[in-house]
């Protein structure tokens, strides 16, 4: 049987009926005891993650630098989901679709109406469970409601809850459960806890539970209701790993928010740990092999599934691609426009020493706000742009949050502390500078080299714990985002309202042809 496309009183049917009666009754068969199916159950899991508004595809770098392919986008998404439905039609095995978060924003076609379009164009997909990312808190959490209608009610986590009464977000369900070849399986939606210091200040209101305590309080609840457990969650890998050793019982878990391409998925003394990289560059294809009879996995092979094709005629997902030519059709209006040239590739990264793009942005904040110190996160530089011709799409892809400008007064202390924890410490992303030189040592580390915090430079003077700067920064960074709570207690002395990719725009507007210079502003100096 084809789940998804069966229209009789089969998986369909059986799933209203889970839906629609409270959790301990999930069988529907009228009260009788649930059996579980005799025989081997075999399970195609298809799953996605980090598709961040990713409509078009896109050059394909990492396979080709000179001649990249195209890869990816959401049409090719749904051309593959439909091609696996086909393919098992009939077959008597299972399909479950599934997504790990972050769905809409990074691209000009995700960020419409605050993401509402691009959700109904993925949630045509026909997701079996989808699990909120920590970006789509990232216009509050008013609009993730609003989000949350646009998927039918796929969208599922548990790990929310109000710190006052200790009851879960009523707004979202913690799971959905499904039947599948005769066994109830409960999708679990889990969020990795650090979003508050990476989101919207509005995720401050909620506390995020560890995930592995969530899940301990969830199989308690779930005991006699479903058969197996399948956590789809929005965690790095090394989270999710942690979670699922905590958890061996669990045979996989679905994951996002490190955009890792995991080929084969990763264990360590848990379930297999499954991430599709990001920007619907690929479909993960997990196939398991069940028990029936005590709903045991026995076998589980996953791999990734490169999109660099377009579908097959008869696969095409004619609602899909019509939601996001429209989608295309808005966006597009501007995004063509030339604003500039480039000399050089600006370059982003997330490595220890300073970015060509981390800089040049710092620089920008700092000229605009006449700061002494300017600061960027490299979280926040999602694309490089190559050399020549610049459009606005590019500029936007490279900064496509909406962070506006702040200036801080900041504490010479404080600032030494966000800067140390930038290069020691365990912070979402790096930070690059402008008006400011870090200098750092390198050492070693249960058998790692990791660098060291030494002292900091500002217009050539060492760093005064005493005295106040101003710094100019993004308001993500200025609200203690990225886990930089420093800002987010220091003095407010300016906003401007232009964001990033206007202030990014404007400047190549001005200067016609810009040819950034990558300047060393984390600075190794040898062992004293």
């Amino acid at each position: 049987m084809n789940v998804h496309r069966n229209m009789g009183l089969g998986r369909r049917a059986v799933l209203g009926l889970l839906l629609a009666l409270p959790l301990g009754a999930c069988a529907a068969t009228g009260g009788a005891a649930w059996q579980r199916p005799q025989g081997t159950v075999r399970l195609v899991v298809l799953h996605t993650n980090d598709i961040h508004g990713q409509v078009l595809t896109r050059k394909a770098t990492w396979i080709d630098r000179q001649a990249p392919p195209q890869i990816g986008g959401l049409p090719r998404v749904a051309g593959y989901v439909n091609a696996v439905r086909r393919e098992l039609a009939g077959s008597g095995t299972e399909l479950l679709v599934l997504d790990g978060g972050d769905w809409y924003q990074g691209t000009p076609e995700g960020g419409l109406e605050r993401g509402l379009p691009f959700v109904e164009a993925l949630a045509a997909i026909d997701f079996d469970a989808l699990v909120i990312g920590n970006h789509e808190f990232d216009h509050s959490t008013a609009n993730l409601q609003r989000l949350l209608v646009a998927t039918g009610g796929r969208a599922v986590c548990a790990n929310l809850r109000d710190p006052a009464s200790g009851e879960r977000a009523p707004w979202i369900e913690p799971w959905r459960i499904v039947e599948c070849g005769g066994l109830r399986i409960a999708l679990v939606g889990l969020l990795t806890p650090e979003t508050p210091s990476i989101s919207h200040p509005d995720t401050r209101a909620l506390t995020f539970v560890d995930p592995a305590l969530e899940l301990a309080t969830v199989k308690r609840e779930l005991a006699g209701r479903c058969d197996l457990i399948l956590p789809v969650s929005h965690m790095g890998v090394e989270e999710a790993l942690a979670t699922a050793k905590a958890h061996p019982d669990l045979p996989l878990f679905v994951t996002g928010h490190s955009h890792t391409f995991l080929k084969e998925g990763k264990r360590d003394g848990g379930g297999l740990v499954v991430q599709a990289g990001a920007k619907a560059s690929a479909v993960g294809r997990v196939e398991l092999e069940i028990d029936g009879p005590s709903a045991v996995v026995t076998s589980v092979r996953s791999m990734l599934v490169d999109l660099l094709v377009e579908p097959a005629d008869q696969d095409r997902d004619a609602e899909v691609e019509r939601r996001c030519a429209e989608l295309v059709r808005r966006a597009e209006v501007d995004m063509q426009r030339e604003v500039g040239e480039l000399a050089t590739p600006l370059k982003a990264g997330r490595g220890p020493f300073s970015t060509l793009a981390g800089n040049w942005v710092a620089d920008l904040v700092r000229e605009r706000m006449g700061a002494e110190v300017g600061i960027h996160n490299r979280g926040g530089t999602r694309a490089e742009i190559d050399a020549g011709p610049v459009t606005v799409r590019e500029v936007f892809e490279m900064l496509p949050f909406d962070n506006d400008v702040v200036l801080l007064e900041v504490l010479g202390a404080d600032l030494e502390n966000v800067v140390r924890g930038a290069i020691e410490g365990t912070v979402h992303s790096g930070l690059d500078y402008s008006g400011l030189r870090v200098f750092v040592r390198s050492r070693k580390e249960d058998g790692a080299t990791r660098l060291e915090f030494v002292r900091i430079e500002i217009g050539g003077l060492p760093l005064d714990p005493q005295k106040t700067y101003k710094v100019a920064l993004n308001s993500f960074l200025a609200g203690g985002g990225d886990g930089y709570k420093e800002f987010a207690r220091s003095r407010k002395l300016a906003q401007d309202p232009i964001l990033l990719r206007e202030l990014a725009e404007a400047a190549f507007v001005g200067a016609g042809r810009i040819e950034p210079q990558l300047e060393a502003r984390i600075v190794a100096e040898s062992q004293p």
